[in-house]
């Protein structure tokens, strides 16, 4: 219901008194009598203020409150985060700037970083998560972040509704989230979402056909005729009114139109696979297009051995100026770009790897978490990879794969943890998957107080020196001469090294 709240609480300049759930959440169980339950609360329960104590603490208590009432009905009950508030948006900035001077903060005047607001309240839904009454929390807001930073980087103007209420493409984003929270592969719910109603998102904008057109509009039909029933049966405030039939008609009239939308969902063809790469296509292209010919420039005038080893990668391969030495008696083909992340690297993964023959190949990425607003999710970076290495697996199915932790570095210290966490989920995909392995490098570039070594980073503290390099080297050689031995296909195993927060 539109200003709802779970917490009961409303801004003081706001017209009336927010709804408060709790109001209608006894007689909307009795009529629905729900298997499961959704709950998506937030975006008005922190009321448009900076985030504080007293707004966390209302929040709590009106959803344990509602998770209380949902148990005792037997029902199954999902939490979902609220989702992301977009001060950029153009309603609000152009309401903004009608706001006069000294309005205290409320719908009208939203406070700047409202967002952040949100995601504490997100916390707040996350820390419920251990309730026995709970069945999960999914983090739509993390889905909502993720998409919009993606889509301001490739779409100069875009709009996200009005800032509050997602436009189609974020509830399209909200709903392969959900989605994927319940268990489905995001991937396939996006491709069916799109192909049954024509919605895109922003940045890979497409036309509707007709029969997409007709598959939504009878979708919107069935589920507005039902809201506005349920609405009417249960009660709503004044301003919240809407005419609806009696629940039992709407009902009927709802199995009617579900019938006939599994019938268009039977005869519909399969949707296209759609690469997990797609979004990130054309902004990879602009950037990097010049590079990746160069490179395959290089494929056209080089000769290597069917034995050789292939690097892929950012710059770190690509300024490793002593890899024939530090990689030898390995020959070596060295494609790295400067800047590379798993998001173009994806891409480009086929052009980059085909044309080549190899023992192994050996990955290293670390610009897909930095730190900054524009970064991707550890999900998104996991999902990436595994592309990469499947392409490799898909070229020559038996040739190692060597997927090198990412370096801690002291320029990106801050998102240190968020990196570790991608370095866990590159671990993951060696542990899970077949001829994939894991290259240990961060514990040899931190000294006892857990900090970067200084002398193996250059100025910029984060491109290595050549005494970097010699340990980054010595590590990678290592752990592929353990690989290929083990596939008999190499004997050399290099001396043992020390990581120097042991030696220290």
């Amino acid at each position: 219901m539109s200003s709802e709240t779970v917490s009961g609480i409303t801004e003081p300049v706001h017209p009336f008194p927010r709804p408060n759930v709790h109001d209608r959440l006894t007689k909307a169980l009795d009529i629905a009598r729900p298997d499961w339950v959704v709950v998506c609360y937030g975006m008005n329960d922190g009321i448009y203020h900076p985030k504080s104590p007293e707004i966390e603490q209302a929040y709590r208590k009106g959803l344990t409150k509602l998770v209380d009432q949902v148990a005792q009905r037997g029902a199954k009950l999902v939490l979902l985060t609220p989702p992301s508030f977009d001060i950029d948006a153009p309603p609000i900035q152009n309401q903004l700037k009608k706001v006069e001077a000294g309005e205290p903060y409320g719908y009208r005047n939203p406070y700047r970083d409202y967002d952040k607001t949100l995601t504490a309240l997100g916390d707040v839904v996350k820390s419920l998560a251990s309730s026995p009454h709970v069945d999960r929390v999914i983090d739509v807001h993390q889905a909502t972040d993720d998409y919009l930073k993606r889509v301001k980087a490739a779409v100069a103007d875009y709009g996200y509704g009005d800032g509050v209420h997602p436009p189609a493409d974020g509830h399209l984003t909200m709903a392969i989230g959900l989605l994927a929270g319940l268990g489905c592969d995001a991937a396939d719910a996006e491709a069916t979402l799109i192909h049954l109603t024509g919605l895109t998102p922003a940045d890979r904008k497409a036309d509707a056909t007709d029969e997409q057109k007709e598959f939504h509009k009878l979708l919107l039909d069935r589920f507005s005729r039902r809201s506005a029933a349920y609405r009417k049966a249960v009660g709503v405030p004044e301003p919240m009114k809407v005419d609806g039939l009696p629940v039992d008609e709407a009902n009927v009239i709802a199995t009617a139109a579900e019938q006939t939308l599994r019938q268009m969902i039977a005869t519909r063809p399969k949707p296209p696979a759609v690469p997990v790469y797609e979004s990130y296509a054309e902004a990879a292209e602009k950037r990097w297009s010049a590079a990746i010919k160069e490179l395959e420039t290089l494929d056209q005038a080089e000769q290597h051995p069917d034995d050789a080893i292939l690097f892929v990668g950012s710059s770190s391969v690509r300024l490793w100026e002593t890899i024939e030495s530090d990689m030898a008696p390995f020959s070596v083909i060295r494609r790295g770009y400067g800047g590379a992340k798993f998001s173009d690297l994806a891409v480009f993964a086929k052009r980059l790897i085909t044309p080549h023959q190899y023992a192994a190949m050996v990955v290293f990425v670390a610009n897909d978490v930095t730190g900054r607003s524009t970064d991707i999710s550890v999900d998104e970076v996991e999902r990436l990879a595994r592309h990469v290495v499947n392409v490799s697996q898909q070229h020559q199915s038996e040739s190692p794969v060597l997927l090198v932790e990412i370096t801690p570095t002291a320029s990106r210290l801050v998102a240190w943890p968020k990196i570790r966490r991608v370095n866990d989920r590159l671990r993951e995909i060696a542990s899970s998957t077949p001829h994939v392995y894991f290259v240990e490098t961060a514990d040899y570039y931190l000294d006892a107080r857990g900090k970067p070594i200084d002398e193996y980073f250059k100025s910029d503290r984060l491109h290595q020196t050549e005494a970097g390099y010699a340990i980054w080297g010595a590590l990678i050689k290592r752990r592929l001469s353990e690989v290929l031995a083990a596939g008999g296909k190499g004997p050399l195993v290099p001396d043992p090294l020390v990581p120097a927060t042991v030696a220290n």
